[in-house]
């Protein structure tokens, strides 16, 4: 079982229900503070943090099956795309919602969740 905390009290950064694996909303933000300015370096703070994630339940982005982007600006979708691609070797993409959404926490660029699969791990 997973020791990541939640800077929350009401919510879980992790939860396993099954053989499926769910991560809360990650973004660039640690102790409260924004991490990165442009969408590339929120983007990958964003993601080592949920590779940290998944690694804490034996799992990794392989076994990603779903995941759920919004970002604060779709003209960043492409600067986004090009640096998100870059967590998946294998090329075994998981199924993908892109969402403009127009107000983020603190005001980052970018927020994702997803949903792996980690039967017989």
């Amino acid at each position: 079982m997973s020791q990541l905390l939640s800077p929350e009290p009401f919510y879980s950064m992790t939860r396993r229900a099954g053989d499926l694996l769910f991560l809360s909303g990650f973004g660039p933000v640690e102790n409260i503070e924004v991490v990165g300015t442009t969408i590339e370096e929120q983007t990958i703070h964003t993601m080592d943090g949920m590779t940290r994630a998944l690694a804490s339940e034996g799992a990794a982005w392989d076994d990603v099956v779903r995941v759920n982007v919004f970002l604060l600006n779709l003209a960043d979708r492409d600067r986004f795309n090009a640096t998100y691609l870059r967590y998946f070797k294998s090329g075994r993409m998981p199924t993908r919602r892109l969402i403009g959404a127009g107000d983020l926490f603190k005001g980052i660029l970018v927020e994702i969740d997803c949903i792996a699969y980690v039967g017989g791990k």
